[in-house]
């Protein structure tokens, strides 16, 4: 039975996967990574450390317009949070982004097997890079090596509108960012220009059979500056949303269902380019409280929608602040 907390209305760990689109050619816009509304405490730093595989195959033509992704990315991640005072914190995030032929191609097309899933996607040369773009004959992107680079740098900035103070009391922030052209666009690395991003998140804490529920969610949206990356097809706000729910069986071990929604980043007739996003991810994360540390592992699927990565693994390391 779903009840308010009656513990500690709110914790200083957040539940959450810091999670972005890592589709190729749309994770080089300003979205931020999924967040809850904790700020770090005045003084202190927060840290976060992620890696992130993400595999593509995935292939459309439509008229004109032809668009291919095969082949791997890497993503690390060094994100930090500083609490500046009591209701204000400043952030960064930092990618260095890879794109790669891959090695996982074979194993996931044993699981989906295994799971009964569609393997339509994979029929052609395995661990192999192809991103694609061509429209009206002219060929756009061409990326069948590897490539690999510093990303786009995101800077952040979060006010605590309100804090929770008692059991079933929510949790309520205000989160911007801005988001720098640092990385190629020609590349797939970064867009090539400076996105904004604004949103309300929330968070809040229940009981489920006798277990602590944290959920969080937010809305906000994003505003692309006009980059490099097929600017002319390019949308110039998307709209962007999530929520996510950690169930804690004990002090240590949690279990993580999220979800990410976005708009369409850009006019194309390519379902796998042009539709509104759903990015789907399971997982689990263990707090080492001596360490201060919380250790998660999430798998990443697009169970809606093919304008996210067919599938990915989610790994990080985060130091809350204290």
């Amino acid at each position: 039975m779903l009840l308010p907390a009656t513990g500690q209305a709110d914790d200083d760990v957040a539940h959450v996967f810091a999670l972005r689109n890592q589709h190729p050619f749309l994770q080089v816009f300003g979205l931020p990574l999924f967040q809850d509304a904790h700020i770090a405490d005045a003084g202190s730093w927060d840290s976060l450390y992620s890696f992130d595989v993400v595999n593509h195959a995935d292939a459309a033509r439509i008229g004109a317009e032809t668009l291919i992704l095969d082949g791997e990315s890497y993503f690390l991640m060094l994100s930090f949070r500083r609490g500046v005072n009591d209701w204000l914190e400043l952030g960064i995030d930092a990618p260095v982004v890879a794109h790669s032929d891959g090695v996982f191609d074979n194993v996931i097309e044993g699981w989906h097997d295994l799971f009964g899933m569609s393997n339509a996607q994979r029929t052609g040369p395995g661990n192999e890079l192809r991103l694609i773009y061509e429209r009206d004959g002219d060929l756009y992107y061409n990326i069948n090596s590897g490539v690999s680079g510093i990303g786009d740098i995101q800077l952040s900035a979060a006010i605590a509108l309100h804090k929770a103070t008692a059991p079933g009391d929510a949790s309520f922030t205000l989160r911007s960012s801005v988001k720098l052209p640092t990385g190629n666009s020609n590349d797939l690395l970064g867009s090539g220009a400076t996105d904004f991003s604004i949103g309300i998140y929330a968070n809040d804490t229940y009981s489920l059979f006798s277990r602590s529920l944290h959920v969080s969610g937010f809305a906000g949206v994003l505003a692309l500056g006009e980059g490099d990356v097929l600017p002319e097809w390019q949308e110039s706000v998307v709209p962007i949303a999530g929520i996510a729910a950690n169930w804690q069986w004990n002090d240590r071990l949690g279990f993580t269902v999220q979800t990410q929604l976005e708009g369409s980043y850009f006019d194309s007739a390519l379902e796998i380019l042009g539709n509104n996003t759903f990015q789907f991810t399971v997982g689990a994360d263990y707090y080492v409280p001596d360490k201060n540390m919380l250790f998660s592992i999430g798998l990443v699927e697009d169970l809606f929608a093919n304008t996210t990565p067919d599938v990915g693994l989610h790994l990080s390391v985060r130091i809350p602040a204290r």
